[in-house]
């Protein structure tokens, strides 16, 4: 009779959170890329009920604990990829889960005006949290025309922050794009985050 090997734990290298506001693709950038099905705890969300935008774009869920995936690499080293909610209600989630990472991807939209005053308070919330000593900052939904103008804006903010960090232009429905983000955030050297 042949027994089944016994495995305690997970067997896990390295966990990449995605970060950033809701609605921004944090959920579709994970599932992207996951080799395993996603796990996740969406639920109804009273924000996309009355954000007309949202409803435009029909997410009509939230991320109220975190979602789970994995992706391999081709030398079969495997990387847990956790989405964060992107509601401060939530931030007991970012306590409990961006210390644990590895590196994190900063999910930011690039056609808000406000870009630089979101992407702060996430690079804020991160330094607080001495969360992370990699990290990518991934800009989705950039205007037409404006890819280096906004990248530009976001990276001068970024580099006060983490001077090493890469800022890339990246679709979160685009599985190349994602996982150029999630090794450029696992390539990073390492440094401390300045809050």
């Amino acid at each position: 009779m042949n027994k089944l090997p016994v495995v305690l734990g997970h067997q896990v290298e390295q966990q990449v959170a995605f970060v950033g506001p809701f609605g921004v693709g944090k959920t579709t950038a994970l599932r992207a890329i996951s080799d395993v099905p996603v796990v996740n705890t969406d639920v109804v969300s009273a924000e996309a009920i009355g954000h007309r935008t949202l409803q435009q774009s029909g997410k009509t869920t939230t991320t109220v604990g975190l979602d789970y995936g994995e992706w391999r690499f081709p030398d079969g080293k495997v990387v847990a990829l956790i989405g964060v909610p992107g509601q401060d209600r939530f931030d007991a989630m970012w306590d409990a889960l961006l210390p644990r990472s590895s590196a994190i991807v900063l999910w930011i939209y690039g056609d808000r005006d406000p870009i630089r005053l979101e992407c702060r308070k996430w690079l804020q919330a991160l330094a607080q949290r001495k969360a992370v000593a990699r990290l990518a900052v991934a800009v989705t939904r950039v205007p037409d025309g404006q890819e280096q103008q906004v990248l530009d804006s976001v990276r001068e903010l970024v580099t006060r922050f983490h001077p090493l960090a890469p800022v890339l232009s990246a679709d979160p429905r685009e599985p190349a794009d994602v996982l150029q983000a999630v090794t450029m955030a696992l390539v990073t050297p390492y440094t401390a985050l300045q809050a």
